[in-house]
């Protein structure tokens, strides 16, 4: 994994999981669902008595809850395959865990580490039935980054899909990651490099 897009990673994280929250309109149901779950996972990273490794495995348990709320890992993970999606749909119900497990071990730990960021909900723009939440945010160093939510409504509601900070697409860059190795080698290749990826963060 390039480390430009572990920082990606790591930031998004710590924009999604913390905040002060500015609207000038009306939300919508798409934006009012994104804040409700922003803030309820703050409380939870913020929580003392869920502070400490004595309170890890609760914690992470209430934290990959939240997280299920925010993002359809489902499609992130079927949109991230991009065209070999469809060549292995059989197998997705295989990736789609082992992706998710390894996007936990990469930045989790980043994610209980960092906060106090603000961010400011700038714009929402609706195309084709999807929803991107538009914002800025300042994170504890003191820098600013845009990041883009892009919601689709599933079943249970509003879910993210997709997240661009500073114009860089994180399905975009896993999909040509892993576009450039199912060119050259199996999915079992692939299934394979994201446990040693996720194991080398252990």
């Amino acid at each position: 994994m390039e480390k430009r897009l572990l920082r990606l990673l790591s930031l998004v994280v710590l924009l999604v999981g913390t905040g002060q929250c500015r609207w000038a309109e009306a939300a919508s149901a798409a934006l009012e669902q994104l804040q409700t779950n922003i803030a309820s996972l703050q409380r939870i990273l913020t929580d003392p008595k869920l502070a400490g490794d004595e309170h890890l495995s609760q914690r992470r348990q209430l934290e990959r809850s939240v997280l299920n709320e925010i993002f359809d890992f489902q499609e992130m993970s079927r949109r991230s395959l991009g065209r070999h999606a469809r060549t292995y749909a059989d197998r997705l119900t295989e990736f789609t865990p082992l992706f998710v497990d390894f996007l936990e071990h990469a930045y989790m730990g980043l994610l209980e580490e960092n906060g106090d960021a603000k961010i400011q909900y700038l714009k929402e723009v609706a195309s084709g039935g999807n929803v991107e939440v538009r914002t800025k945010t300042k994170i504890k160093d003191g820098s600013e980054h845009t990041v883009d939510y892009r919601l689709f409504q599933s079943g249970p509601g509003w879910r993210a899909y997709d997240i661009v900070v500073d114009d860089i697409s994180l399905v975009n860059n896993y999909r040509s990651q892993f576009d450039r190795v199912l060119n050259k080698k199996s999915f079992d290749d692939l299934l394979q490099e994201l446990r040693e990826k996720k194991s080398s963060f252990n």
